[in-house]
């Protein structure tokens, strides 16, 4: 079918939407619950062009009529058929955007997918180009809430990539002044490159199966792959329904043990006893003091009513090496005597609230290969980390990579993390990581190097530089673990 079909008949573009969505199948079709913006290049009903490939208009495929078109004449991407996949695609060359309709001022929830591609000869070396663009009307810049962009190349650079998805969570946003390919306060900070389907919710994703619908669908389509292959999924917004615990044997989130999950003694500990059992666990870390000016002194690791407490005090250690830098606080670390490759390891934790941290995390460090893994860093009471559950992925170094890097993410919980006690889990296998909070989770990531027997670690560090430094009158602040519980996997 073509536009002139429409015109022929007499079909206006809404009827012409609701034609083409009804030949979709439920497996070929997103979700359609909180749809409002569905701009899709295959299909050449639903972009109107000039006679030289132009577009005039992306007509919306979701019905509720939050078309795409050129600013002006001159702004008009175009239509490249069969550039992605076999299918046609918008080309934008530096200088073309397309303004949408608004779709809401009110703030609230969004989530946001593009499908997009970068050829070598549309590389350059333009930063921070706009996919999308969210501008509420009034600030200097669209990069600050409840503005928001979705950037071509999620490091900002304008190198050649794809075809990928690119996919937003986003908790408290407006869908106002919307743009395709520019930043839209200028607009500038144009795009080049391909983008070939779009599509906007006015709600958030509670679960990542759903995330994974629409993925599937435009992976199918597009012969795309998700951006979060390499970065990694994380929640934006509440958990929802979390499970019941039925057996405290097993996993929170895998109560019906789909994994074949065995108990791993090494690292299992309810702290039950008025010590530290010395066959598990060391009562600071061996292999080092602390983050300055902090030092790891064992007198702050106790075990007492049934809880391992890790306290940060404002005090002076008579062991701790003034000349490297520690003074004025000390702080606790507790360390496995074993390593672990693979499984899956659960807590039911409080961390502390100070601007101290409270962490819980993996890592091993020879001449060879040295990872980390970080289940959580929380800085409870460090104004605006209250609700922050940070995690991340490091590599040091291995025999192919020299340099430091990482890939993580931030889960903003609707409750001060500090406030009571909450399990967090990592299950963690030879093809992905992933993280949970009550049971449910909250970021994916593919595993591409945490592939090294690793120590568990529990720990309080300052860190001066990202939480600040603690005040006096929080001091002493105590990070509480009612139990650590590891398994291996039977599959």
């Amino acid at each position: 079918m073509s536009a002139s079909f429409f015109a022929q008949t007499g079909l206006g573009s809404l009827a012409a939407v609701l034609l083409c969505a009804s030949l979709l199948s439920a497996a070929e079709a997103p979700p359609r619950a909180g749809l409002q913006l569905w701009l899709d290049a295959s299909d050449p009903a639903i972009t109107t062009s000039t006679a030289d490939g132009r577009l005039t208009q992306w007509t919306d495929r979701s019905g509720n009529g939050h078309d795409a078109s050129p600013l002006s004449d001159g702004q008009a991407p175009q239509v490249v058929p069969a550039a992605m996949n076999g299918k046609a695609a918008l080309r934008f060359s530096g200088k073309q955007c397309l303004r949408i309709s608004p779709i809401r001022a009110a703030t609230g929830p969004a989530t946001v997918f593009v499908v997009s591609q970068r050829l070598a000869q549309q590389a350059s070396g333009e930063k921070w180009q706009r996919l999308v663009s969210s501008w509420e009307g009034q600030a200097a810049d669209d990069n600050k809430l409840p503005s928001f962009c979705v950037l071509a190349d999620h490091k900002g650079e304008g190198s050649a990539y794809g075809p990928v998805i690119y996919d937003a969570h986003l908790p408290d946003v407006t869908l106002n002044v919307l743009t395709l390919g520019a930043n839209g306060t200028g607009p500038h900070q144009f795009f080049r490159g391909d983008i070939a389907e779009v599509l906007i919710y006015d709600r958030g994703f509670v679960a990542h199966d759903e995330v994974q619908q629409v993925v599937d669908y435009l992976a199918a389509k597009w012969g795309a792959k998700p951006v979060w292959e390499d970065v990694g999924w994380t929640r934006v917004g509440p958990l929802g329904d979390t499970p019941e615990r039925v057996s405290d044997e097993l996993p929170l989130s895998d109560q019906a043990n789909a994994g074949k999950w065995a108990k791993f003694g090494p690292m299992w500990d309810e702290f039950g006893t008025d010590k530290l059992d010395p066959e598990k666990w060391y009562p600071t870390n061996p292999q080092w003091q602390g983050r300055q000016p902090a030092f790891f002194w064992a007198e702050n690791a106790k075990v007492s009513d049934g809880k391992l407490h890790l306290t940060m005090r404002k005090q002076e250690a008579p062991e701790a090496p003034k000349d490297k830098g520690y003074h004025t606080y000390t702080s606790a670390a507790v360390k496995s005597k074993g390593a672990v490759l693979y499984g899956y390891f659960e807590i039911s934790a409080k961390p502390m609230r100070s601007h101290g941290s409270s962490a819980f995390w993996f890592y091993d460090n020879t001449p060879e290969i040295w990872t980390e893994i970080d289940v959580f860093e929380i800085g409870g009471g460090a104004p605006g980390f209250e609700r922050k559950y940070n995690m991340n992925l490091h590599v040091f170094h291995t025999p192919t990579e020299k340099k430091h890097w990482s890939k993580g993410g931030v889960w903003v919980a609707p409750w001060d993390l500090a406030d009571d006690y909450h399990v967090y889990g990592l299950e963690w296998n030879k093809e992905e990581l992933k993280y949970y909070v009550d049971g449910v989770a909250v970021r994916t990531a593919k595993n591409t190097h945490w592939h090294q027997p690793l120590t568990l670690n529990f720990d309080s560090e300052t860190m001066p530089t990202w939480f600040g430094l603690p005040k006096d009158e929080d001091l002493p602040s105590t990070f509480s673990i009612e139990y650590v519980r590891a398994w291996e996997s039977g599959e």
